[in-house]
């Protein structure tokens, strides 16, 4: 597949222009029914029986198996076992509604990757997290879903720092979000979420503690290379010549972005907030993709679902564990 983002797949924002660069944009904040409309998301999966060729030439159902179909394309996204329960958009987002509750967030960014294989969409929180004065994170939560089986029914808190626009999300503990597999009971499981979700002013308290502890540590120069370098798994058995070409390019930029002015306001320099947010600003605007021409899809499905994610989650570890 050529992209993240098909001649099937859409994608909606509101307010200034998302990192991803990516969406329609409306002028106010959508309500879950305009975010599916402006998304191009109204269209829903259905689940058919699976055939092969027998022996006499003819086709018989496989027992136990679905397929998974895109109802408007007829793609089929996957093949799945009969005890697979497909969580439409519609209620995915009607869910996600009822667990934020009218006026507690915003509607922000809502799209799908993968011609519907994967959608997700991002609402804010109120009551934004001043780090310095000129350093100011605004609170989100994400809900993700696909429909070939490849993650579950999820939300997690995604803080976001508004200077550089770039994603801070990470899980602090058991406190990360809530995840539901697509079985029979998911839509009865999702009713819990709003418990868990409640969790999510416990999770910026703590986040903004973590990263006040960040911003007054001090790093040496020989301390940050070391951090980087666990960071990016260079491989202790190895020389600096001998690492992986693309390991090095990552370390070096990242090096490179503690300069970045992002990185110097309000005397973050030098710190250990400043060499997490040098690590962030990599994974969303400065990490290599392959084919250009899609680059701002990838990079948002990298950061938020894929390797990007992985990366941002150890260089906060190795900080804070």
């Amino acid at each position: 597949m050529p992209a993240g983002i098909t001649a099937t797949d859409g994608m909606m924002y509101t307010g200034n222009t998302p990192w991803h660069k990516l969406g329609v944009q409306l002028d106010n904040p959508a309500t879950a029914a305009e975010a599916i409309e402006t998304a191009q998301m109204e269209w829903s999966v259905i689940t058919k029986p699976v055939y092969v060729r027998n022996q006499a030439g003819g086709f018989e159902e496989v027992d136990g198996k679905r397929a998974i179909v895109r109802a408007d394309t007829q793609e089929v996204f996957t093949i799945m076992g009969n005890g697979y329960e497909p969580v439409q958009n519609k209620d995915a987002f009607s869910f996600f509604d009822a667990v934020i509750g009218q006026g507690e967030a915003i509607y922000h960014t809502a799209g799908s990757l993968y011609g519907g294989k994967r959608i997700w969409v991002m609402a804010k929180l109120p009551d934004d997290i001043k780090i310095t004065p000129d350093d100011v994170i605004q609170p989100y939560i994400l809900l993700s879903n696909s429909h070939d089986g490849s993650t579950a029914l999820r939300m997690q808190i995604t803080p976001i720092r508004v200077v550089c626009a770039n994603t801070l999300s990470v899980a602090l503990g058991s406190n990360g979000g809530f995840y539901a597999k697509h079985t029979r009971n998911v839509m009865q499981r999702a009713k819990d979420a709003r418990e868990v979700l409640g969790l999510a002013n416990a999770y910026y308290e703590m986040f903004a503690r973590q990263v006040d502890q960040l911003v007054n540590t001090r790093m040496t120069v020989i301390e940050v290379q070391e951090y980087l370098q666990k960071v990016y798994q260079f491989k202790a058995d190895q020389t600096y010549a001998d690492q992986d070409h693309r390991i090095v390019k990552a370390y070096e930029t990242t090096l490179d972005l503690l300069g970045h002015p992002t990185n110097t306001l309000g005397g973050i320099q030098g710190t250990q907030w400043a060499a997490y947010n040098a690590v962030t600003y990599y994974i969303d605007h400065e990490k290599p993709v392959r084919g250009q021409a899609y680059r701002d899809d990838r990079i948002l499905d990298s950061s938020w679902f894929g390797t990007g994610a992985g990366i941002r989650q150890r260089a906060y570890d190795l900080l804070t564990v």
